[in-house]
């Protein structure tokens, strides 16, 4: 009977430090961790010894889940893009009042032609 809780509190103490991880290499690795150790023991107490195939799938599966939970972890880190840069404050100036008038320029060589110019009201 004492080869069953050996395993179990293994499990049990990943279990609970489970709660205190944050990425998913982390979680990865404690998930595979307790996944490991569970299916070590059953392995294990097949054989004879369920605390030795309880270490051993317990590295084995922490192994392993750390390995998927950093690839999630990569991949998630690919997809999140940089925010786009506000778009620059172009300020138009105020409307201006005026009007067009037409002029008359003589030109250095003589010649002569028309022109229209903005000139803003006072």
């Amino acid at each position: 009977m004492r080869n069953v809780y050996i395993p179990l509190t293994l499990m049990g103490f990943v279990v609970i430090l489970a709660g205190c991880v944050t990425t998913p290499t982390q979680q990865g690795a404690a998930a595979g961790a307790a996944i490991g150790a569970g299916v070590g023991a059953i392995i294990g107490n097949q054989s004879g010894d369920p605390v030795t195939g309880a270490l051993i799938g317990a590295g084995a599966g922490g192994l392993a889940g750390a390995l998927i939970g950093d690839q999630v972890d990569e991949h998630r880190n690919r997809q999140v893009a940089p925010p786009p840069a506000p778009a620059p404050v172009v300020s138009t100036p105020p409307p201006q009042r005026g009007h067009y008038e037409s002029r008359v320029v003589h030109a250095a060589n003589g010649e002569t032609y028309e022109e229209r110019v903005w000139v803003p009201d006072r």
